[in-house]
């Protein structure tokens, strides 16, 4: 639960206090696993939630039961046994209290779904672990502190590997704290070559993260000067967090982390869930190349969130970085070799003279040599192995030419997985890129060739967002898009004001599932129905009036297929002069469109400070019902039936069933008791 941080958890010293505070953790969750509406009050109550008040939520569903730790060991060198985390997530948890133990019985004692003949139940709590450099510490050691974390999971895993696990008893609950991948902030700061070397031995050593934030890229003052040994670190980042293998998550308590999957989230396939990269123009054309070639083999990365931002000293230009975007996402190789599945770009602008490099990369058979302006090899590109302790050439003029006077690059151990471009079969040094490292030259004595498995078309980017700051800068969207947008099944673009027209969007994106599309004033989302064609659609989302006329006509195809809507007539002034009295109509009208309009899931107003009145007319349309059905699991609909042919009989027990999104309608089919049915709403949020 990222609303209650709980503070110094991971470096205080196991005792009495750790203790209370996992029991306190577990008997909230407990409370939540029994009743919501107690655990709500609960963290309300008693421990500073601030939920929102109604029409004004912050959650937009239920709160789960998930507890996030910050790391905070304060500079501390010491035994990693001794760290509060293993008393919360090893063994140690199933040495309570008494007290623990009476309290919990009495939950126990009212949850409906334990009885004292049936097998006990063990409530699986998800706790993540968090931790974020420091601006005023060293980030060396902040890395040495990341060190103490894989440390004590290393811990934690032996323990429940040499421990069997109880079963819970008859009648009962027990609660299991299990630990969840871990989410790191790096705050945009330049990063220091031994927190880099943490992190690739974290991702080497199968730690697995949720997110990497803020991660920047930018080397540490003492490296400025060193350009090989700049090449080594930058490489050794890059490999270590876009490797080419994907790892086997390791699971402490397997068969918890099996009961998790199921009912919370599909199970782990990436070691890397999210990964925020900050990327400046002033890293050298070289290295964007080097990023982009470890991004084309991508086997850890689940979603990538890249910023580009453009200094007045750029040691790229933004057509050469836009072909290495292309490279690194959308060509050949990557479709071929990357599992990245959902990318997020934001950058200043698209030009469309920036576009026509960025199609030839991405239409390219030959990617490298369309990337590096090479010519065409004699021989078709071959996979190898670089071996170790060869010499590899890295540094290379304008023209591609090796430098003369560089030090060789060379890696202890053998490099799999570079590619060979641009050969002519004979020469003694051969064009490879290799991943995270870029363009280099190996002897070909020293390359091992041999046949690559290819990623599986289940496993292509499909996902993408795409985030323009400056106003009339999107020129180029419409090429950007024609040219990958038939691999997109979700797209969103995020403008100051939207230039292009939705039907060229849906005809350079044919199999688009949902579009999203965010200005100043409006948001939007649609939900698109490949199997009944979608006439042209008429959607200006500068003008709140015009579409909300359109959401307001069961006639219109928007009527149907947009679900999400947040409007902002308060940011008028960054696109017009500010006229309340526009403001007013425009909330006007939105009142006439939710009056009619019943296919909205979610809508979001923020209404000008001095027409804060109209807030009240907005609540009254929170939690209304929808016209939108939801597939049941197989549970449900058995669970159904069983009410159904069960009828009235005396004694009969009803399941806590909940339906979700059933129209009025359904509910005359069977005859179920009124109370058994809850129709899901539209959800309505009005501010100030």
């Amino acid at each position: 639960m990222d609303a209650w941080q709980p503070k110094k958890v991971f470096g205080a010293p196991r005792g009495t206090f750790s203790r209370q505070l996992r029991e306190a953790l577990a008997l909230l969750a407990a409370v939540g696993y029994t009743d919501y509406t107690a655990w709500k009050y609960l963290l309300t109550e008693h421990c500073g939630i601030d939920v929102g008040k109604e029409g004004e939520e912050k959650f937009e569903h239920k709160i789960p039961v998930k507890f996030l730790l910050c790391l905070d060991l304060n500079g501390k060198q010491g035994n990693p046994t001794e760290y509060a985390l293993l008393t919360f997530c090893g063994v140690h948890q199933r040495d309570s209290s008494d007290e623990f133990h009476e309290t919990i019985a009495k939950i126990a004692a009212l949850n409906q779904n334990i009885r004292p003949d049936r097998r006990g139940i063990d409530i699986v709590i998800p706790v993540q672990v968090f931790f974020s450099t420091d601006r005023i510490k060293p980030m060396e050691v902040s890395a040495t502190e990341l060190l103490a974390y894989k440390e004590a999971v290393r811990i934690i895993k032996d323990e429940w590997r040499q421990v069997k696990d109880e079963p819970v008893a008859r009648g009962s609950l027990r609660c299991t704290l299990v630990l969840e991948p871990l989410a790191v902030d790096l705050l945009g700061m330049a990063i220091h070559p031994n927190m880099i070397e943490t992190i690739n031995r974290l991702m080497q050593d199968n730690i697995w993260f949720s997110q990497v934030k803020r991660l920047r890229l930018e080397l540490h003052k003492e490296l400025w000067d060193k350009e090989l040994a700049s090449k080594k670190v930058f490489g050794q980042l890059f490999t270590g967090l876009f490797n080419h293998t994907r790892p086997t998550r390791e699971l402490e308590y397997s068969d918890l982390r099996s009961k998790l999957d199921l009912n919370t989230s599909t199970p782990d396939l990436w070691q890397l869930d999210t990964l925020q990269v900050f990327c400046a123009t002033t890293l050298p054309a070289s290295d964007f190349v080097a990023l982009a070639s470890a991004m084309a083999t991508n086997q850890t990365v689940k979603k990538l969130d890249i910023r580009l931002s453009f200094q007045s000293n750029a040691q790229i230009t933004s057509r050469y970085l836009w072909k290495c975007i292309a490279y690194a996402l959308f060509s050949k190789r990557a479709r071929s070799s990357s599992s990245l599945e959902s990318v997020e770009i934001k950058i200043y602008g698209i030009a469309v003279a920036d576009m026509e490099g960025f199609s030839d990369v991405v239409t390219s058979e030959h990617p490298e040599e369309e990337l590096l302006d090479f010519p065409c090899g004699v021989i078709a590109e071959r996979v190898a192995t670089v071996k170790s302790g060869a010499s590899v050439r890295w540094q290379f003029n304008y023209r591609g030419e090796p430098a003369q006077s560089c030090d060789f690059l060379s890696f202890p151990s053998s490099l799999p997985f570079a590619q060979t471009f641009s050969d002519d079969g004979e020469s003694e040094w051969v064009n490879v890129m290799i991943p995270g490292y870029g363009h280099c030259q190996v002897q070909r004595e020293n390359l091992t060739f041999y046949e690559r498995n290819l990623v599986s078309s289940d496993q292509r980017l499909s996902s993408l967002k795409l985030e323009i700051t400056e106003v009339w800068s999107m020129h180029g969207v419409a090429q950007f898009l024609a040219a990958i947008g038939a691999s997109l099944s979700v797209l969103t673009l995020k403008v100051r004001v939207l230039e292009l027209d939705v039907n060229s969007i849906l005809r350079s994106c044919p199999n688009l599932v949902e579009l999203s599309l965010s200005t100043d004033m409006v948001d939007v989302q649609l939900r698109l129905d490949h199997h009944q064609p979608l006439p042209d659609l008429r959607l200006d989302i500068g003008d709140i009036a015009a579409l909300s006329k359109s959401l307001s006509d069961s006639r219109n195809p928007l009527f149907k297929c947009v679900r999400r809507l947040r409007v902002r007539p308060a940011n008028c002034w960054l696109v017009r002069p500010v006229n309340l009295g526009t403001c007013e109509a425009d909330l006007n009208v939105l009142l006439d469109m939710l009056a009619k309009n019943r296919t909205l899931l979610y809508f979001d107003v923020t209404a000008p400070h001095d027409l804060k009145r109209y807030l009240g007319c907005f609540r009254q349309f929170n939690l209304q019902p929808t016209r939108h059905t939801r597939s049941l699991p197989l549970e449900a609909k058995v669970a159904l039936l069983s009410i159904a042919m069960a009828g009235a009989e005396p004694g009969y027990a009803l399941s806590n069933i909940r339906l979700c999104n059933v129209p009025n309608s359904s509910a005359s089919f069977l005859s179920i008791p009124a109370h058994v049915l809850r129709l899901s709403t539209s959800e309505v949020f009005a501010r100030s």
